[in-house]
């Protein structure tokens, strides 16, 4: 996972979402399970069903404390501790020892699954207190400088993203204070229709990265959409005066599917 590049991420929006996304590792679970049963002979099957679901606790586990920005490194050590304990052990446990491996990356996917969902509901809907990067604040001026202190120093693989919440008005910027960001507003976070992605005007071909992560992982996104922090500055500034996207002399707010694929957990 390490020195990868990925295409464009969606990220999760919602519990909907969330189960569609665990519907996959699950199926491959069930289908691999299937496989044991059918090519295994009955005494095999305690062992398999042990190393299965300890192998799958294990690993989500991995995935849920590591969640979005890593250390990937833990799920390969867990892996490779779990395929040398299997080698060294007798029959009938030492022939399932490469089965721990599927069952590991399918359940450290689940866990990373687990854990994206809990991080966007750190972000509680509250009508009338601000929630900064995760901190309630009653008071807008308060609120305004803290989430302006913050994003100056915010740093995309180690903090993950910005998100400054109203009610169900949302602000998201990704990206770090020294390279820049990819900035969203949504009026209603229930409903990504209503989300936008601020756009340079007049547009720029090509694409640039962004970090996704400490270990190397990086996604590419138009040129036009990577903002630098000071005019990140101004639409967070603006979106505290009008709970919304306020326009800015030389970018534009752009809404439908690009908005909503530029996302990054």
């Amino acid at each position: 996972m390490d020195n990868q590049e990925s295409p464009r991420l969606k990220a999760a929006s919602g519990p909907r979402e969330f189960w569609l996304r665990m519907l996959i590792p699950a199926v491959l679970i069930i289908v691999l399970l299937m496989v044991l049963v059918g090519s295994r002979p009955g005494d095999d099957m305690v062992p398999a069903m042990l190393i299965v679901g300890v192998g799958l606790l294990a690993s989500v586990a991995v995935g849920l404390r590591t969640g979005a920005t890593g250390p990937t490194w833990v799920i390969y050590l867990l892996i490779s501790i779990e395929v040398a304990v299997l080698l060294v052990l007798p029959a009938p446990w030492r022939g399932f020892a490469l089965v721990c491996v599927p069952v590991s990356a399918i359940g450290f996917l689940m866990g990373r699954e687990i854990a994206f969902l809990r991080a966007d509901r750190r972000h509680e809907f509250s009508p009338t207190s601000w929630i900064v990067a995760g901190e309630p604040i009653a008071d807008v001026t308060a609120a305004k400088q803290q989430a302006l202190s913050r994003l100056r120093s915010w740093e995309s693989p180690r903090d993950g993203r910005f998100i400054v919440v109203l009610g169900h008005r949302r602000f998201e910027a990704w990206g770090g204070h020294g390279e820049g960001f990819v900035v969203h507003v949504a009026n209603n976070d229930r409903d990504l229709s209503t989300m936008h992605v601020l756009n340079r005007v007049p547009h720029q071909d090509g694409e640039v990265s962004v970090a996704l992560d400490g270990h190397g992982l990086v996604g590419w996104v138009p040129s036009s959409v990577k903002v630098p922090t000071s005019v990140a500055e101004q639409a967070l500034d603006g979106f505290f005066e009008t709970q919304g996207a306020k326009p800015l002399a030389g970018w534009d707010w752009e809404g439908g599917a690009q908005a909503q694929e530029l996302r990054f957990l």
